[in-house]
């Protein structure tokens, strides 16, 4: 712990070049392991030359120091450190210097910046000290949304993946979940349509993952489940294949999924396959709209997806998910009895036995 102090005196942004290079590549090899992470944390002092260090002139230095900051929030215990530091450091607020460098088309530490603040939302409790922070600048998150939304927005090959599921873990609160969804900002609309961008899974997991989460929330169905079809079919579309549908069934079915290229592929990752299944779930939640899936022929394409997850993607996990929706749409509401599922209170013994039931049901599934 006494060797670690010394470095700080030499990581301070007027201590010579040489001497400050050494020191903090020296913090970022510490913080590769648990034992280094865990001495770090201890030294609230490094921490805050860390933090200062990502504005230093030298690149090197500065990159150095925002990568030790990425392997810090990478654990729990790191991510609640670097942040209630941060509050005490004033001439460096650390989630407006991320957003900065993250919107900045010209910034070569975009990426790393998104991945801190994405480690840093991985701990729930966090969240809402984040939103403040962001909240302080009212052009933020529309900052946020264009340089997510527009492809090759950084000029120096930052992809800005990691933006995916930032925005993720800010909409599992409910104030995230509302500033998605207001229309002044207009994010939800930007993002929805990298639910099927196939250049990378962390990009389009992030935003199948803003969209679990808004559905969870009945106060959103009516927004999502519109006459436009726009959240449906996003939806759906990674669960669609190139199967053919008589006109009948066509004819129900959202614009967009009609009549779909024999090369129409579907999500290969299943635990994204998982939580778009589980979306569809909860929107199942009222008589409503259960009534409405039902008129938009999702039976239609889950019966083709039950299919083929049997056959080809073989995951027992997802064959469940999806027939939990499936047998509350080929019921008739006569059967159901209730209008909204989610009023009804299971008792913790039921659900144990649901849940273990469940359990005994995949082992024999696939």
């Amino acid at each position: 712990m006494d060797d670690l102090r010394e470095l700080v005196q030499f990581m301070q942004p007027s201590q010579r070049l040489d001497l400050k290079s050494v020191a903090t590549a020296n913090v970022l090899c510490l913080t590769g392991s648990d034992e280094g992470k865990a001495a770090i944390v201890e030294c609230e002092d490094i921490i805050a030359a860390l933090i200062r260090l990502t504005c230093d002139e030298n690149l090197s230095v500065a990159k150095d120091a925002v990568l030790s900051l990425i392997n810090l929030t990478a654990e729990e215990f790191g991510a609640v450190k670097v942040l209630e530091t941060s509050k005490n450091v004033q001439d460096r607020p650390l989630i407006q210097i991320a957003v900065k460098h993250i919107t900045d088309e010209n910034s070569e530490f975009a990426d790393a910046w998104a991945m801190v603040l994405c480690n840093m939302s991985r701990v729930e409790r966090l969240v809402n000290d984040m939103l403040d922070e962001m909240e302080k600048d009212e052009n933020i998150f529309f900052k946020l949304g264009k340089s997510f939304s527009k492809l090759n927005y950084n000029k120096k090959n930052s992809k800005l993946h990691y933006l995916g599921p930032l925005f993720c873990n800010l909409t599992q609160s409910s104030r995230g979940r509302e500033l998605f969804c207001n229309s002044r900002y207009d994010l939800f609309d930007k993002v929805l349509p990298f639910i099927c961008y196939p250049e990378s899974v962390v990009r389009r997991g992030g935003i199948i993952g803003v969209v679990k989460n808004i559905c969870f929330d009945p106060v959103y169905h009516t927004l999502i489940l519109t006459d436009k079809d726009d959240v449906l079919h996003s939806i759906l579309n990674p669960l669609c294949g190139p199967e053919e549908f008589t006109e009948e069934e066509n004819e129900q079915l959202p614009i967009e999924l009609q009549y779909l290229p024999e090369d129409k592929a579907r999500e290969v990752d299943p635990d994204l396959r998982k939580m778009l299944l589980e979306s569809l779930l909860q929107l199942c939640a009222t008589k409503r709209y259960r009534e409405l899936l039902r008129s938009k022929g999702v039976y239609f394409i889950l019966r083709e997806y039950h299919k083929w997850e049997a056959k080809v993607g073989k995951d027992s996990e997802c064959l469940l998910a999806c027939e939990n929706v499936v047998d509350i749409l080929i019921k008739k509401e006569e059967e159901i009895g209730l209008d909204n599922y989610k009023e009804v209170a299971v008792p913790n013994d039921v659900a144990e036995k649901f849940v273990k039931d469940d359990s005994e049901y995949l082992k024999n599934l696939i």
